[in-house]
């Protein structure tokens, strides 16, 4: 009988092919995702790959090198390179290797264990650097702490940061009798609040959507008990924040300030959104004229919500937060401009994950069956779709005229099921809403209007509902069953996780929610959705695929 091959082949480059059908892949991919990056999934063989910032993640875990290095040599099919190894050798000894700390004789410092390393790296700045007996030193302005990590990151070095946090207004502020976290809530919690003196008061935290990051940041407000700054994507998750600190906590509206474009109302807990910060007036007048926001209280906690989505131009203001205990939350730390690097040196490491198979175990999620549905085009299709642009072809495949009849089907197939249709483009719901006699929530639909749709559809009035974007970023959104998305955005790689979150509440029975999605294959839009489905695989979700056959 032939031995079966290890389920891990690790490239020069640092890429590893991991065999996820494997009779051990389920043990050992856990593991695996610890400290190396999922990149692709283009069938049972999913490309890993090793980077700075998922190895030092692990190693703030309390994973060390020489495991990791074990770990490799035990489920490789093959030696690892020794360029892998060097490499990880490298990474652990940056890692530690600066920190930024305070003394009396000189103020606040950056510290370097190696002499000659600050030279190297401040060789085109005229910074005075001070031999000391263990390695040397540069002064630095506490303004600038942040700045420094972004460059010092860009260098491949990671800062310890031991400056400490400063205090922050008192907040009287206590959870409700009647909300009680759950068991890996409060892991989350703990894991932000315990550190001491390294890196101290800052990281973000990593939970699967429909998990209650809320919550999670309710819980850190509660134990520091502080004036609180809440940073969120966009005005419907603003509300959301309003609404769970006025039912959860013993807080009340006269402590609750919201900072939008129609009320500057600054108070104990402000939340605001990412657009109102990074808002820019015209040309000659101050670059960001609601950055006094910061300087308006003594917040002893920011809170990033979707940190992920941190815009670029924030990151230049947020290196001025180095002072305060700064937590980011999010389902994914990908983002599609590639500066993982300024979120882990401005937010501060990853302090706590975790994936969605013990959530569902737990039956603290549902069990997301997801399934890609191919519907190909027909002759005259593919010569409209070929004579287009690259962005022209993603959305010409996404409007597929064939998929209606395939929603048809399914909603033949889940009658009596509450089920969503959630799209990209306007004119396709238009079309599908029309046709199926179902409403269609888009952001024109006033709030009273949407509400009165969404208890239709939550009394069982309405079992069909179409709804735009919107769908993203709504929490308000009521329970369903079945989800069919018809189109998505292009390049997105998080849109897969906030439309399948949307269903993930726990259902009765431990009952499965189905997560269709209509795709034209062989077509941009195909090679996209691959690409929004990865780290819905890197979380634990599985896909199934069938082509639809018998389309007119």
């Amino acid at each position: 009988m032939l031995q079966e091959q290890k389920p891990l082949w690790i490239q020069n480059d640092g890429v590893i092919f991991f065999r996820s059908d494997h009779s051990e892949g389920k043990i050992i991919q856990p593991f695996l995702s610890q400290f190396a990056q999922l990149m692709k999934t283009p069938s049972a063989i999913h490309l890993y790959k090793l980077s700075p910032f998922s190895v030092w993640y692990a190693m703030e875990q309390g994973i060390t090198i020489n495991e990791i290095i074990d770990f490799l040599h035990n489920f490789s099919d093959g030696p690892i390179p020794k360029q892998v190894e060097e490499q990880l050798e490298v990474w652990k000894e940056r890692n530690g290797k600066l920190e930024f700390i305070h003394t009396k004789e000189l103020g606040p410092i950056l510290y370097s264990k190696e002499k000659g390393l600050l030279k190297s790296i401040y060789k085109e700045n005229k910074r005075e650097i001070i031999a000391v007996p263990d390695g040397e030193v540069v002064t630095i302005a506490l303004e600038e702490r942040g700045l420094i990590k972004q460059r010092l990151m860009k260098h491949g070095y990671p800062v310890l940061d031991k400056l400490g946090v400063e205090k922050g207004d008192s907040l009287n502020l206590s959870l409700k009798s009647n909300v009680t976290l759950r068991p890996y809530q409060k892991e989350a919690v703990h894991s932000f609040i315990k550190p001491s003196g390294v890196n101290e008061g800052n990281g973000f935290i990593i939970l699967p959507c429909g998990s209650g990051k809320t919550i999670v940041g309710l819980g850190v407000m509660n134990q520091i008990k502080e004036d609180t700054l809440i940073l969120v994507p966009n005005d419907t998750s603003l509300r959301q924040w309003y609404d769970e600190l006025l039912r959860k906590t013993t807080l009340d509206e006269s402590q609750i300030g919201c900072y939008t474009s129609e009320s500057k109302d600054v108070r104990s807990v402000t939340i605001t959104t990412y657009q109102m910060l990074t808002y820019h007036q015209t040309k000659g007048e101050e670059e960001f004229p609601h950055y006094s926001l910061f300087d308006q209280r003594s917040w002893g906690l920011v809170i990033y919500d979707e940190v992920h989505l941190l815009p670029a131009p924030l990151f230049r203001i947020t290196s001025n937060l180095q002072g305060k205990r700064r937590l980011g939350l999010t389902a994914t730390f990908v983002r599609e401009d590639g500066k993982e690097g300024d979120i882990y040196s401005l937010i501060g490491p990853k302090r706590y994950e975790v994936g969605i198979k013990p959530l569902e175990e737990n039956g603290w999620i549902a069990r997301p069956v997801c399934k890609e549905i191919k519907i190909a085009f027909h002759e005259k299709q593919w010569e409209t779709y070929l004579s287009l642009s690259k962005r022209e072809r993603f959305r010409y495949a996404s409007e597929n005229d064939r998929k209606l009849q395939v929603v048809e089907g399914l909603l033949a197939k889940h009658t009596g099921e509450q089920v969503i249709i959630i799209g990209q483009y306007l004119d396709q719901l238009h079309k599908i809403s029309s046709y199926f006699s179902a409403p269609l929530i888009t952001g024109e639909i006033k709030k009273g209007e949407r509400q009165k749709i969404y208890d239709d559809f939550r009394n069982g009035r309405i079992t069909v509902l179409v709804l735009s974007r919107v769908a993203n970023m709504a929490v308000d959104l009521p329970d369903a069953e079945v989800a069919i998305q018809v189109s998505g955005t292009y390049g997105s790689r998080q849109e897969e996780a906030q439309r399948i979150g949307r269903l993930l509440r726990p259902k009765k029975k431990g009952k499965s929610v189905l997560f269709y999605t209509l795709v034209t294959p062989m077509t941009q839009e195909e090679e996209v959705a691959s690409n929004r489905q990865l780290f819905m695989t890197e979380q634990g979700y599985t896909y199934e695929w069938e082509e639809w056959l018998n389309v007119q």
